[in-house]
């Protein structure tokens, strides 16, 4: 599910809640030095390197689909489902520590309990910006 939430200064935020259905969720690394190029000689070699990093992205993403052909079914036996809430703005970090840029994630027992949990992060994201996460058990 998406949820909404219009901060302080009236900007929509949205952020997506729900089962986890990937083992994990593979990221592109955005690595600082390739931010931008003058054009120069070495814009061959930063593409190559662009190329490369493409691959490893690709080649993380089918390792996810094929863990998950091992994983979705063991959450289906054993009724553990984690449930998950992150920003869709990459403008929208979280600015605790302790947190970083993780996701929210609370594991809970039972289809119905993780729609239901489900749910209440959207209503609490929707009046209060974030989720309300309990600790994990």
């Amino acid at each position: 599910m998406v949820a909404a939430w219009r901060d302080e200064s009236g900007q929509l935020r949205t952020w997506r809640v729900g089962r986890r259905r990937l083992a994990w969720r593979p990221r592109f690394p955005q690595p600082e030095w390739l931010a931008g190029g003058d054009g120069g000689p070495f814009e061959l070699l930063v593409v190559a390197v662009l190329l490369l990093i493409g691959l490893g992205y690709l080649l993380n993403w089918l390792a996810a689909l094929l863990a998950t052909s091992v994983v979705w079914p063991w959450r289906a036996i054993s009724g553990r489902w984690p449930v998950v809430a992150y920003p869709l703005d990459s403008s929208l970090v979280a600015t605790d520590d302790q947190r970083g840029d993780r996701p929210y994630q609370q594991r809970v027992t039972g289809r119905a309990a993780a729609m239901a949990l489900t749910r209440q992060w959207v209503r609490n994201v929707e009046q209060q910006g974030h989720p309300d996460v309990a600790v994990d058990h």
